[in-house]
């Protein structure tokens, strides 16, 4: 066989050269397909926007001039240039051209401005995008002056800056929402959409549909809020705002031992303790509390005493934080009495237990310390808040820190599931402006955003005012706006706060419990809720008792669902998550405050079964004398006992006594029956006694909540003018009216109401004027009648008093008699 290489083998064994491809096709270009450029309308909103600001990076048509040299890509970087460069370059040219020299200084400095070229760092550009956009643009201008040693300029002229901001936020807050939106941070798209159009966040009912803020997902935000947050928590900690840590204070501060990722080793215990219902107990009297029952898990029985020993004379000394403690004068001159005195003596007595985080029942709230004491859970909750946020700045410090040195940061669980820490349930929007007005002080915050919107939708408008007749009490409840269907988040920053932020961004959440039982949803339902509720540490309930006048089945609801594991993650670090939050226990740290103006039932329930806080609760009620005393009207008023066997039984016992003895006894004579008015506290019995009213042929008139204005005006027509003989009046149809019905002879109350005051008020009916022409026969017969029993006894003794209702309860004989 021949020597030598085949034709095949010679042409495998040519050398390749820069135009022979491994097809065997000819060719000078690249065998790597390029890609088509992406076009702009097919681009994300942020890749739009970035595009916008900042151009491209490298612009594509470089790409095409890319040519291989030799064989080899060019490698070395295209220099992007812009006109300024253009221009230096032109001018330079010129001058030579004309014959005039150049420095060499100018000349190494274009070269150097060649060579140091380098891509913008990530952080450059976020910083250039907040500058733009973020509503704290003074502040980032603020850090960039100290940063280039022009802090004095900065500092000269910062007045006449502030005095043209307050002239430019009066003509926005003239032109209107829409304007003063607009002028905030473009955080996220939630916010966009939230503030976009008030319309779109109002129902049918005038309340603000938060369920919208879920809607979101196929959009793509640009900066969300907890991104904004985290770069100004940095730009904070730079410029030396943020304090470090200081081991001795760690250790002694109330804040951070309780809710420490770190609980005692017999955190545990405690908790079966508390399962197992194995409480210490604790009974003094205290002045100004009055009768104190304080809970808790140990052996301590002095450890809730320090309402009688404290003395505040300066808020830092009791760890608050300093930043909210000097707005405090301001907030609480109006109940402070004495020029040097930090707190009224009821805020004094307060103050121990609810700063060492236990759950707090206060059953003595009136008119006189109902603000005294919305201003001390305000102040709670606000240096709370600061609290939380300072100590999540300083461990993103820490871990910035241990990042740039190559480090590992170590762990920090300093979070919930979700970023809401703070809950307050109001019963009426009129409650929640005095409420953020207290937290605005507080705050400090030099801006609010959205302040015109929440004034416009909480505040009453001039022509809808209250009968300045009616009692005290129902002035003070239903000023202003008593709308019971709301919830608005309020977020805050350094200098600033907002409010209708959206809910999972949100410090602290504010809401009536219609308002949340809508969003949490029930059983069954396709669209629910309550992850919000998670990583709740504080739960206040003001003004309670109206709660009861609402549905306090809705109370019940939204404490079953406080605490528990969220079903998304909502964005969370999960790194970062305290352990006893993973582990379903965060309903034992969290404190619970509620205040009230009497106890019942219903809140010893909700105290027993919810409040189940490691560190104790403490329930405070009084002794009462008795609103009898307030009757006006000189008629025997009579009490009869029904016993029962059993609370269950209860209401089967009290109506069967009603049929077969009361209303007999007022069928004897036709004067006893004509011009009587039954009162009913619940509507359930209203309906039970209705309906046996109506079978048996009564000649009646209903008049309930739900009777509509016509119909309560011709009940009140016909019971007056004796063309019926019977009214049947609910307690809660007289806690939103206060209506005087005239033509009242008899009163049945066919149990006792909750407000001790109705009592006085329904018999004083007997008393009214307008009754004068009834006849000295009728006059003899006018009577007062009240059934009761022995699980009565809370608002027995607000009507009759405390001793007395003991001895009735107890007594031998079931019928008392007063005059």
């Amino acid at each position: 066989m021949a020597k030598g290489r085949s034709a095949i083998s010679k042409a495998m064994g040519k050398k390749k050269t820069s135009e022979t491809h491994v097809s065997g096709l000819s060719s000078s270009k690249s065998a790597k397909r390029k890609e088509a450029p992406t076009k702009f309308g097919n681009l994300s909103r942020k890749d739009k926007q970035h595009l916008l600001d900042y151009g491209e990076l490298v612009p594509t048509d470089f790409n095409d001039e890319e040519e291989e040299q030799d064989g080899e890509p060019s490698k070395q970087r295209r220099r992007v240039v812009n006109e300024i460069d253009l221009d230096r370059e032109m001018e330079e040219q010129r001058r030579r051209d004309n014959g005039e020299l150049v420095s060499e200084e100018e000349s190494s400095d274009n070269a150097s401005d060649e060579d140091d070229w380098e891509k913008p760092s990530a952080y450059s550009l976020l910083m250039g995008s907040l500058k733009k956009t973020s509503k704290n643009q003074d502040f980032y201008k603020k850090i960039q002056l100290e940063q280039e040693g022009l802090e004095e300029v900065a500092a000269d002229s910062e007045d006449d800056d502030d005095e043209a901001m307050d002239g430019e936020l009066e003509e926005e807050e003239e032109e209107g929402d829409d304007d003063e939106l607009n002028s905030g941070d473009d955080q996220s798209d939630d916010d966009d959409l939230d503030e976009a159009d008030d319309d779109e966040d109002i129902d049918e009912n005038g309340v603000e549909q938060d369920d919208a803020i879920h809607d979101h997902d196929d959009m793509e935000p640009e900066l969300s809020d907890n991104e904004v947050q985290e770069d100004e928590e940095n730009l904070e900690i730079e410029a030396g705002y943020i304090s470090t840590d200081n081991e001795e204070e760690l250790s002694t501060n109330i804040y951070e031992s309780r809710f420490k990722d770190q609980q005692p080793a017999d955190f545990d215990k405690k908790i079966a303790l508390v399962e197992q219902k194995k409480w210490s107990v604790d009974t003094w009297h205290d002045d100004v509390l009055k009768d104190v029952a304080y809970q808790f898990i140990g052996t301590s029985s002095s450890a809730g005493r320090e309402t009688q020993k404290t003395h505040t004379s300066r808020l830092e000394d009791h760890q608050v934080k300093e930043k909210v403690a000097r707005h405090w004068e301001t907030v609480n001159k109006a109940s402070v009495s004495q020029g040097d005195s930090v707190f009224t003596p009821l805020q004094e007595k307060l103050f121990a237990p609810i700063n060492k985080y236990r759950d707090v029942v206060f059953s003595n709230r009136s008119l006189d310390n109902a603000k005294e004491i919305r201003n001390l859970y305000a102040l709670h909750a606000m240096n709370h808040i600061t609290k939380s946020r300072d100590r999540l700045t300083k461990n993103n410090a820490k871990i910035q820190k241990a990042q740039k040195e190559n480090k590992d940061p170590g762990d920090y669980r300093d979070q919930g599931f979700t970023r809401p820490t703070v809950l307050i349930v109001l019963p009426f929007r009129n409650t929640v402006i005095d409420v953020v007005d207290s937290l605005i002080k507080l705050s400090g915050s030099e801006q609010q955003e959205n302040k015109k919107r929440f004034n416009q939708q909480f505040n009453l408008l001039e022509e809808d005012r209250v009968d300045e007749t009616k009692p005290a009490d129902f002035l003070e409840t239903f000023k202003g706006n008593i709308d019971d269907h709301f919830r608005i988040g309020i977020k805050f920053a350094r200098k600033s706060m907002k409010i209708f932020s959206d809910i999972y961004n949100s410090d602290i959440l504010i809401a009536s419990p219609l308002g949340l039982r809508t969003l949490i949803g029930s059983e069954g339902d396709k669209k629910r809720d309550h992850d919000y509720l998670s990583s709740i540490e504080i739960m206040i309930l003001d003004q309670s008792t109206n709660f009861l006048m609402q549905n306090w089945e809705h109370i019940d609801h939204i404490f079953q669902h406080m605490n528990l594991i969220p079903n998304d993650a909502h964005g969370c670090d999960i790194s970062r998550i305290k352990n006893w939050y993973l582990d379903g226990k965060g309903r034992y740290l969290r404190q619970t405050l509620v205040f009230a103006d009497f106890l019942t039932p219903e809140l010893n329930a909700l105290y027993n079964k919810y409040l189940k806080n490691i560190s104790g609760r403490m329930k405070i009620k009084q002794s009462y004398e008795g609103t009898i005393m307030d009757v006006t009207t000189q008629i025997p008023q009579s009490f009869t006992r029904v016993d029962t066997t059993s609370l269950a039984a209860m209401d089967d016992a009290r109506f069967k006594y009603f049929v077969e003895k009361t209303l007999p006894a007022l069928r004897k004579s036709a004067v006893m029956q004509a011009h009587t008015l039954i009162f009913i506290p619940s509507y359930f019995d209203f309906v039970r006694i209705r309906n046996y009213l109506e079978d048996n042929k009564y000649d009646y008139e209903p008049c309930c909540e739900y009777t509509s204005g016509s119909g309560i005006a011709r009940a009140r027509a016909q019971f007056f003018h004796g063309r019926t003989k019977f009214i049947l009046y609910t307690e809660r149809i007289h806690f939103f009216r206060r209506y005087n019905i005239r033509g009242t002879y008899h009163v049945v109350f066919y149990g006792l109401p909750d407000h001790a005051q109705f009592y006085s008020e329904v018999v004083d009916f007997l008393g009214l004027k307008i009754n004068d022409q009834a006849s000295a026969a009728e006059e003899a017969t006018f009577s007062c009648t009240a059934l009761f029993s022995k699980y009565d006894f809370l608002k027995l003794e607000r009507i009759v008093g405390t001793d007395r209702a003991k001895n009735m309860c107890t007594a031998q004989k079931n019928v008392f008699h007063f005059a």
